[in-house]
């Protein structure tokens, strides 16, 4: 007969322990993961820190009138030749004159800007002030409306043989950022004028490789934008809408202390600024005293600092034309052949780029076509004028 088992030898069933730790694992790995859900959605969490969600920031949209205008403006269009009348139907009509042959390349790139925009456009050839006109009904996404009309105007009958050819300057902005990129504008072997941030890191060693290299050394003044939030609130040394005088007057002498060789000043941002008579004009006071040119950067149609450093006795120019660009290389060497061509047109023309690789690279294949223009790199001492 068996005997029975004794206390010792009896052990319990671990099979219901170990459905309790299974479950209880269950909810503990599900706890975490709700946890971890309900803090990724920005609610209270108790494990994890809740994050917040981020909203993102209201687009304005352009209005189509606005994106036209700025298109002209960037594409080297000067504003003289750009006038806005009153149609009959009210909606806002530009009407463009321009050499007939600058109508086919800014053609192509205004229906590229406008298929990037989602618009629509109808074409019409006709008569506008009795010269040959292409007009353009051009439809935003939003029904917005306006009418472009190019007046193109004929090619002078005996150009101007190469010898003849007119001046450009080439500006490089944004300078003593990188000595990198100072040492590849040296290496264009182009009479370039550098225009130099004066809070920037190499500020006083930029202007002093550039000045000794043999490149002509400007101040980039720093000023207060429409549109550039960001900028206004990182770029030191900033001159700002409201300022007064001696203050503004305190931060172009700081500035200029700090980039030696300068020849003159123009604009960095400045689009608020620059429509300001009260605090343009003690900028351009101490440039005058200075012996100083200024340029204006135009970052604004509306600027008012070129016509005012004019009427004030300075020498003084504007920019013609941005060579920079957005969509590749290809887009900057157009650019610059349209400032040739502008150059031989007008005589001068002032062109305004920052060290991006794309701008160089455009400046490096394109400089070399320069004799075939007839045209002249000149730093901008030798192009403006009182």
């Amino acid at each position: 007969m068996r005997s029975k088992p004794t206390a010792q030898e009896r052990k319990p069933d671990p099979y219901p322990r170990r459905l309790y730790l299974i479950f209880a694992g269950l909810v503990l790995v599900s706890t975490i993961g709700l946890d971890y859900r309900t803090a990724r959605r920005g609610e209270k969490a108790y494990i994890f820190p809740s994050r917040a969600v981020r909203k993102e920031a209201a687009v304005t949209p352009v209005p189509l009138a606005e994106a036209m205008r700025r298109f002209l403006e960037t594409s080297g269009v000067p504003s003289p030749w750009a006038e806005e009348v009153e149609p009959e139907d009210g909606s806002p009509k530009i009407v463009v004159r321009l050499p007939r042959e600058d109508y086919a390349p800014l053609e192509r790139r205004l229906e590229r800007e406008l298929r990037s925009q989602g618009a629509s456009v109808k074409k019409a050839k006709g008569l506008e002030a009795d010269l040959a006109a292409y007009s353009w009904r051009i439809t935003g996404l939003k029904q917005e409306r306006l009418t472009l009309v190019f007046a193109l105007l004929e090619p002078k009958r005996e150009p101007p043989p190469p010898a003849a050819g007119g001046r450009v300057a080439i500006i490089i902005d944004d300078m003593g950022t990188s000595l990198e990129a100072l040492k590849e504008v040296f290496d264009l072997g182009q009479p370039v004028t550098v225009s130099i941030l004066p809070q920037s890191l190499y500020a006083e060693e930029a202007a002093r490789l550039a000045h000794q290299n043999g490149l002509e050394v400007m101040m980039h003044l720093p000023g207060e934008s429409l549109n550039h939030e960001e900028g206004n609130s990182q770029t030191a040394g900033l001159i700002r809408s409201g300022m007064g005088e001696d203050d503004v007057i305190a931060l172009v002498e700081e500035g200029l202390s700090r980039v030696p060789y300068a020849e003159g000043v123009n604009n960095h941002m400045g689009s608020k600024i620059s429509r300001e008579e009260p605090v343009m004009r003690p900028i351009l006071d101490l440039i005058k005293s200075r012996g100083l040119y200024f340029v204006d950067s135009r970052t604004t149609a509306e600027s008012i600092a070129f016509d005012l450093a004019k009427r004030m006795g300075l020498r003084a120019a504007y920019r013609n034309i941005f060579l920079d660009s957005t969509v590749g290389t290809e887009f900057s060497k157009q650019k610059i052949i349209d400032l040739f061509l502008m150059a031989r047109r007008e005589g001068t023309a002032v062109a305004i780029g920052h060290p991006f690789p794309e701008t160089l690279q455009a400046l490096r294949e394109t400089l070399l076509l320069i004799k075939n223009y007839g045209v002249t790199p000149v730093f901008v001492s030798e192009i403006v004028t009182k």
